[in-house]
C-alpha cells in the first residue's frame, strides 16, 4: 500500500499582499493606438469647442461673408498737396508709397501724379488695398 502526503502551505500574510501592491505602484499604463486616436479626437472636439465660442463672443467683422468692403474716400486737392503727401499719410503700412500712389492714379484714372487746387480725387479705402 502506498502512503501519500498532503503538503501544508501557509495561508497568505496581509505582508504578503502588500508587497505585491507596492510592486503595482510601479506599474507604468500606456495608451494603445486607439486610445492615443481617442485623445486626439477628443483634444480635436474641445479645440472646435473652444473656437466656436471665442467667434460667438467676439465679434470678428472679417469672419462675416459678403461684406461690403468700405468705399473710397473723396478728397478736394488743396494748393501745395501732392499725391506724394497723400500716400504719407493714408497709405497703409505693409504698403510703399509709390504703390500707394500707383494705386491712387488708376482709381483717379490720372495719366500723370500730378494735381491741381480745387481737383476731387478718391482715395482707396485699406479693404480695397489688401491683397
Amino acid at each position: 500500500m502506498t502512503t501519500q502526503t498532503a503538503t501544508v502551505l501557509p495561508f497568505p500574510q496581509h505582508r504578503a499582499q502588500h508587497d505585491v501592491q507596492a510592486s503595482r505602484a510601479d506599474v507604468r499604463l500606456e495608451p494603445t493606438r486607439r486610445g492615443r486616436a481617442l485623445l486626439t479626437l477628443a483634444a480635436f472636439v474641445l479645440g472646435l469647442l473652444v473656437a466656436g465660442a471665442l467667434l460667438l463672443v467676439f465679434d470678428v467683422p472679417s469672419a462675416v461673408a459678403g461684406s461690403e468692403p468700405e468705399p473710397p474716400t473723396t478728397i478736394t486737392v488743396e494748393a501745395g498737396d501732392t499725391l506724394w503727401g497723400y500716400a504719407e499719410q493714408y497709405a497703409p503700412s505693409p504698403m510703399s508709397e509709390q504703390e500707394y500712389i500707383t494705386e491712387v492714379r488708376t482709381l483717379n484714372q490720372l495719366a500723370t501724379g500730378r494735381v491741381t487746387a480745387g481737383q476731387q480725387i478718391e482715395l482707396p479705402s485699406p479693404g480695397s488695398l489688401e491683397r
